[in-house]
């Protein structure tokens, strides 16, 4: 698996904040929309470290995942972060090998 990770600080300015927040379920749509996409999840900082927002978009294939970069649905998304303040570093990653599987109850 091959994963589009995007970096970010979630906005602190009020409006800013408020915009991301109308925005955010449409954006991980959009995300999902891309060429590929099979799921998407994201985790938040406890600890209010930056970056304080990260989000994994999976695919099945690194070339997917290198395709999806430049792909439309991630281009608005992208400019949408950018309009409210959230400045995302993109990444492609890919899962190690040497990860366990979940442990099971």
């Amino acid at each position: 698996m091959a994963y589009v990770m995007l970096q970010y600080d979630r906005p602190t300015y009020r409006q800013r904040w408020n915009a991301y927040n109308r925005h955010v379920r449409d954006w991980i749509a959009q995300l999902l929309q891309a060429p590929g996409a099979v799921s998407f999840v994201a985790y938040r900082s406890v600890d209010e470290a930056s970056p304080d927002t990260f989000t994994m978009l999976e695919f099945r294939t690194q070339e997917e995942a290198r395709k999806a970069v430049g792909s439309e649905p991630m281009q608005r998304v992208l400019e949408g972060l950018q309009s409210v303040g959230a400045m995302a570093k993109v990444q492609v990653v890919e899962r190690s090998p040497f990860t366990p599987e979940p442990i099971q109850a």
